[in-house]
Formats: structure tokens, sequence, C-alpha cells
């Protein structure tokens, strides 16, 4: 049996952004992961929300495996519309951070 308590309920932005930045063994038949590509497009993300002091309405997160692995670049999955972008580089990141569809 779970033993879980709702703290507080918050609020869902209008935009909220998952980068991956799993990381696998060279030699895994997946590929690398999303890595350093995914930290760096984590980074400038993050950079330009906080340039625009947007951080009630654009949340970003870094998890791990989104389930697309990519040759270059990183996995990027935007909510709430739930749109996946593959082969993400930080020149995108402003890009995938507009509010509307890109």
């Amino acid at each position: 049996m779970w033993h879980i308590e709702r703290v507080r309920h918050v609020p869902t932005p209008p935009l909220h952004l998952f980068v991956c930045a799993n990381r696998r063994s060279p030699n895994d038949p997946l590929g690398p992961g999303c890595g350093d590509a995914g930290e760096a497009v984590y980074a400038a993300m993050k950079d330009e929300v906080a340039r625009r002091g947007a951080y009630r309405t654009i949340w970003i997160a870094k998890t791990h495996c989104l389930g697309i692995c990519p040759k270059r670049g990183c996995t990027v999955v935007r909510y709430p519309s739930g749109d996946v972008f593959a082969e993400v580089e930080v020149a995108d990141a402003a890009m995938l951070l507009r509010m509307e569809k890109p």
C-alpha cells in the first residue's frame, strides 16, 4: 500500500520542457545517450528562461532517457503539447522556448 500525501497543488506552467541528459556506455547498442549535448541544451534553456525572467511560465527539467536516442544532439519533449524533438542543439534552445508551437 502506498502512503503518499499531496502537500500542495502546483499550477501547471504554460510550457514545460524535458531535456534528456542520459549517459550510457560508449559501446552500448543504443549509443552513448544525450549526455553532454543534453547538459548543454539544458544550460542554454535555463539561461534563456533566467534572461527573460520567465520562471513561472516556462519550466525546464533535465531527465534521463526519453526513449529516443539521436545520433547527435539531444531529445527534448514539450508539454502540454507532447511534441518530441530529436537532434536538438544549443542553437535550437530559443526556438523551443517560444510559447507557440515551432
